[in-house]
């Protein structure tokens, strides 16, 4: 599986990483403020992919089926977070933040295991729940 994040431009190069502890230490990556954006896809193909944002210890996950699917966002229920709420995620250094609704953030660990499931599989991952953007 390929892993790029915010030092390396999507799909242009980036760390292939095939065991538990290379996919850790590619997500591991961090900037000063605890943060970064990961993309992770199989060799060359565009899609499936998923992107995965890092704010300290919480995420948020998004499946990238196909070309012009709005994909799959992660569904996730942490008590401290207010529902309603929004936490900032950024794609990438000084670009502008990423409102995202607390409803769809989880644990980085649990981040951790969709990008290992999607290494050994490139269907979604059935370790977390998932929000079908397509309105289904």
């Amino acid at each position: 599986m390929k892993v790029t994040d915010f030092d390396v431009p999507y799909l242009e190069s980036g760390s292939d990483v095939t065991t538990r502890l290379e996919i850790e230490a590619a997500l591991s990556r961090r900037d000063n403020a605890g943060m970064n954006s990961f993309w992770l896809s199989h060799g060359s193909e565009k899609f499936p992919a998923i992107n995965i944002m890092v704010n300290g210890d919480l995420a948020y996950a998004h499946y990238f089926p196909q070309d012009r699917h709005p994909g799959y966002a992660s569904v996730g229920n942490l008590s401290h977070l207010p529902r309603g709420g929004i936490t900032n995620f950024f794609d990438g250094p000084g670009h502008e933040p990423f409102d995202i609704l607390n409803e769809a953030v989880v644990p980085f660990s649990e981040a951790l295991k969709v990008a290992q499931e999607f290494a050994v599989s490139k269907e979604l991952p059935k370790c977390i729940p998932w929000n079908s953007l397509l309105g289904e």
